[in-house]
Order: C-alpha cells, then structure tokens, then sequence
C-alpha cells in the first residue's frame, strides 16, 4: 500500500512548513481514505514489538479497565514517556482537540535530539519536562498509563517526517463517547 502522506509530502515541497499548514492539510489530502486498518498496513512506519522514549507510535488497545473507564481511545496516538508498572506512561494526542495537538507537538519538538528530522530523530522528554512547559495544563489530559499485555497489536512507528500529519489524522477510536465530548472534557481540566 502506498504511503497515505506521500501527498501531503509532495504538496510541502522541499521546506519544512508550518505545524498550522499540516493541520489545514493532512485531513484534506489524506484523512478522508485513512482509517486505523490502512494506516497500521501502510508505510508511514514500522511495525515494532516495543517502543522507545521520545518517538511517536500508533496502535490498538483494550484497557485492563475499559468497564470503569468514561471513554478510552481503543487506537491511540502515543509519544512515550517514560517506564510505568506494567508498562508506560504516554501522551495520547488523540485526548487533544486538533488546534491543541499542534501547539503540544509544536512546542515538543524543540526538545528533539536533532534540528532535522530523520528516523533517529526523538523527543527528549520526561514527566518533569512536560511539567515545565508551557502546554503543561493542555497536555495534562492526554496522559496515559498504557499496559503492554494490553496492546492488541504492534505498534506502529511513526517516520518522524510524519509527526506533524499524524497528529492531525481523525484516527481517534474513541469508545463510550464521541471525539467532541472527549476534547470538551479535555478542556475542562486545563
């Protein structure tokens, strides 16, 4: 299957374009043919069977407490954090409204290991980090404690290219509550 950003990617051209232009665009080129099966089966990443900090993954989930929960993103769009019992601790930016993800994302990569993106490319980030900056209320909600035995699928490696088209992909698999109530409730807490 071909790359769903190639597109996007021609329509930047050569310059790396703002993170406001990504999110006018991708949903427009690519987001109307992509659902969470096409992106898992494409190749705007890698398939692999663990994640490292500072990368960004897709991937299904089942929640150990799904039953309790109020909703829960069954396809989650995650920057790894740090190690948590059982598993880790992430930032879904699907929990975000789609202006919000790219002031979180926008903000994130100034902490990159490189000022160019490359497959190497990570963010450097920690809880404390993510305390500090200036997004810290809006990132809040999309904090998530992910259980490994939990995944329900490999996870999918983001290219770093794609970061900025990720993020704004409507991917979300929100169950028990539409998207709209999920980013209110978000909202809410800032």
């Amino acid at each position: 299957m071909a790359n769903p950003f190639e597109n996007l990617r021609a329509k930047a051209g050569d310059g790396q374009k703002s993170i406001w232009w990504y999110m006018r665009n991708a949903q427009k080129l690519v987001g109307a043919s992509l659902s969470p099966n096409t992106a898992m089966q494409s190749d705007i990443g890698e398939l692999k069977s663990n994640i490292e900090i500072g990368s960004m993954y897709m991937y299904y989930y089942d929640p150990k407490w799904k039953n309790e929960l109020p909703f829960y993103d069954a396809f989650p769009l995650v920057l790894p954090f740090g190690p948590a019992p059982g598993g880790f601790y992430g930032i879904n930016l699907h929990y975000a409204p789609y202006l919000v993800r790219g002031k979180i994302l926008g903000e994130l990569l100034d902490y990159t290991n490189s000022k160019t993106f490359s497959p190497t490319t990570k963010i450097k980030m920690s809880y404390q980090m993510l305390q500090s900056i200036s997004t810290a209320n809006e990132v809040k909600p999309c904090i998530k404690h992910y259980l490994t035995t939990h995944v329900q699928s490999r996870f999918m490696k983001i290219n770093p290219i794609d970061w900025k088209s990720a993020i704004f992909l409507p991917l979300e698999a929100f169950q028990k509550k539409t998207k709209e109530e999920v980013f209110r409730d978000s909202r809410s807490k800032y």
